[in-house]
């Protein structure tokens, strides 16, 4: 069996894929092997899956980006999210956290919003690619608070986080566990997260409602999925030892220090969510009517 992570190892969707895999592979009596197949802001790895219709030895550790934002931002993909997959559980779903850097003269997001709505040029912040939560988190932002700003995109993650502990950008929506050790040590003032309830990985930190910004929210989530055509039989086998894995006190445990809750689902509640996802974030990308 081979789980296809569509970004480079490290990250998030790496870490989960790599979590599941040896429950997955004791469960199921077949060797896991993670092939990291980064490019394209996801698209690459997603779309090798894609075209493995049928193989039930091939999974896609899927996410937020390629499967209910690029297909709106993006042609040809080479895939298509509701006819090329086959869904099986929802696996996490990770908050985003506000963060600006330690010298920023912003203390909360109120005073901060009040700021940028004075500005009288365009904001510019980062963001670690086209397609990505961290983005349209910036941009449902803007809109929200009602200040021009533009993103600047990097090469991933790593880099954003550097420049804003350099002092080089002003802000940017980023994930939980790539900055909680920053906020922590002082290098970065975290100023919001993006969930209904505070991270218990920084439980100071409130979230955006508290914060002065109701019914905000915006993250990543992350999924197992299958190429099209996977046999029924072969599709409830693999949500069963996919749901008892996530409940194994290590596996949730990690899970839940990633800020998520156990969001485990059927498959049929996985393909709702995506057409869900990708209908809300449909409204973020389309562009605001112009003023009367």
């Amino acid at each position: 069996m081979r789980i296809v992570v569509p970004f480079q190892a490290g990250g998030i969707i790496d870490t989960l894929a790599r979590l599941l895999s040896e429950p997955l592979q004791r469960s199921l009596g077949q060797p896991f092997v993670i092939e990291n197949r980064g490019g394209a802001g996801g698209n690459v790895g997603t779309a090798v899956v894609a075209r493995a219709k049928g193989d039930p030895h091939t999974l896609l550790l899927g996410s937020s980006g390629p499967l209910a934002i690029s297909p709106l931002i993006e042609s040809n993909l080479g895939y298509d999210p509701e006819a090329d997959f086959t869904p099986i559980t929802i696996l996490a779903r990770t908050p985003l956290v506000l963060v600006v850097p330690a010298a920023s003269p912003w203390r909360d997001l109120r005073s901060m919003m009040d700021s940028l709505r004075g500005l009288q040029r365009e904001t510019l912040y980062p963001t670690p690619g086209l397609g990505s939560p961290q983005l349209l988190a910036g941009e449902a932002f803007s809109r929200r608070v009602g200040f021009p700003a533009t993103p600047v995109h990097y090469t991933g993650s790593a880099p954003v986080v550097t420049a804003i502990v350099a002092g080089e950008m002003p802000f940017t929506f980023e994930n939980l566990v790539l900055v909680s050790g920053q906020v922590r040590a002082g290098t970065l003032r975290a100023l919001a997260v993006t969930s209904t309830e505070r991270a218990p990985m920084l439980p100071d930190v409130p979230t955006a409602a508290e914060a002065g910004l109701p019914d905000f929210q915006a993250g990543g989530w992350y999924g197992l999925l299958g190429p099209a055509d996977l046999p029924t039989g072969v599709v409830e086998r693999l949500h069963a030892a996919t749901v008892a894995a996530l409940a194994e006190p290590h596996v949730a445990r990690r899970i839940t220090e990633m800020g998520s809750p156990n969001i485990s689902s059927t498959p049929q509640e996985f393909r709702a969510m995506i057409a869900a996802e990708t209908a809300r974030w449909r409204g973020v990308l389309r562009p605001p009517e112009p003023p009367n």
